[in-house]
């Protein structure tokens, strides 16, 4: 009796399935032949079939998905433009989905799908149109064509956005160049600022060089006049004068008529 009821539960456990939330389930029978009758609702689900019957989840809410290319805008100038596709299979047709293509819808439908409608949409426009002006619009565009595209699927695309439209690469070369010239004539004009700033210098320097030599030339010239000797002589004389009187010694020397302050001498060689 036991193993009856443990055979039992084994059975009621291996009968049912369970679909997460968001999800819907495609029954795939034994055989690998896909139910079109229905699909599996999130929750669980009873019967004996389960218990050779595969199910496939597929998310069935909104999800995104990123593309990004390089390709020529109206002006035949190569823009690199990036997107974001928001896209969800159809309710209730996941089982359709899954028959026509299968869980790798999105790289096997869905992207070549976005490669399509953003080559047919973007050479309209150009860059600067699509970054400042129309940008809606053409997001719309490509939404519309995609949509209609991506409904033979069973897929549905609420909306594509840009997320990046970038400068065209000639636009982007001519500006990275006009940079890189910018920068060499700044420091062009910064080293021969500090050329002529080192030019005034030496100019500076060797002018005061020049009028401190005619200075000094003016000035041995004055001293060498006469009237500038007389008068050098005569401060001189002051000067040993001046040292006689303070220290009681003749500028003219000792013992001699000029040079002895003992008047007894003076007398003696009378």
């Amino acid at each position: 009796m036991r193993k009856v009821f443990l055979f039992a539960t084994l059975v009621a456990l291996g009968s049912c399935t369970t679909v997460d939330t968001g999800k819907e389930g495609v029954l795939v029978s034994w055989g690998g032949e896909t139910n079109m009758n229905y699909t599996l609702k999130e929750g669980v689900d009873w019967g004996f079939h389960y218990l050779y019957d595969d199910v496939v989840e597929y998310d069935v809410r909104e999800q995104t998905v990123n593309y990004g290319v390089s390709l020529n805008d109206k002006n035949d100038m190569v823009t690199p433009v990036e997107l974001t596709i928001y896209y969800q299979p159809i309710k209730g047709s996941v089982n359709k989905l899954h028959s026509l293509v299968g869980e790798d819808y999105v790289d096997n439908k869905l992207l070549p799908f976005v490669k399509s409608a953003v080559g047919k949409i973007i050479p309209q426009y150009s860059a600067q149109e699509i970054n400042k002006f129309k940008r809606a619009e053409v997001e719309n565009k490509i939404s519309e064509l995609l949509q209609q595209e991506a409904s033979s699927i069973y897929v549905n695309i609420p909306r594509v956005q840009f997320t990046r439209v970038g400068i065209p690469n000639e636009v982007a070369r001519l500006a990275e160049q006009t940079a890189v010239q910018l920068g060499k004539n700044e420091l062009a004009e910064k080293k021969e600022a500090e050329q002529v700033a080192l030019a005034k210098a030496k100019v500076a320097e060797a002018e005061g060089e020049y009028q401190a030599g005619i200075l000094k030339a003016k000035t041995r010239d004055l001293l060498s006049q006469p009237k500038m000797i007389e008068l050098q002589r005569i401060e001189n004389e002051r000067l040993m004068w001046e040292g006689f009187k303070q220290h009681g010694k003749s500028p003219f020397g000792e013992n001699n008529i000029f040079g002895n302050s003992n008047p007894t001498l003076l007398l003696n060689r009378k």
